[in-house]
């Protein structure tokens, strides 16, 4: 590979990672407007099972690529966060 594919490659990645970041505020925007409708309900704001679920779903998905533990490992902070800002 040359220099310049390589630059486009990794230019490529950037927009890809913008884009992440804009799906993940987004996701955050949706946590928000959930936690708001639990607390209607007198629901708690933390549920192991749902996120158990989330990322067993993941890998089943993307199992060829990632394992597991990989998508823990990305998804885990997400869901800290997520709780982080909905108690904030």
């Amino acid at each position: 590979m040359n220099s310049e594919i390589i630059q486009n490659l990794r230019s490529d990645i950037d927009e890809l990672d913008k884009q992440l970041m804009a799906l993940v505020e987004k996701r955050a925007q949706l946590v928000l407007r959930l936690s708001d409708e639990k607390k209607q309900l007198g629901m708690t704001e933390y549920d192991p099972t749902r996120e158990q679920a989330i990322i067993e779903r993941l890998y089943q998905e993307f199992k060829p690529t990632f394992s597991q533990s990989e998508i823990e490992a990305i998804f885990k902070p997400i869901f800290k966060a997520s709780l982080r800002i909905q108690q904030a």
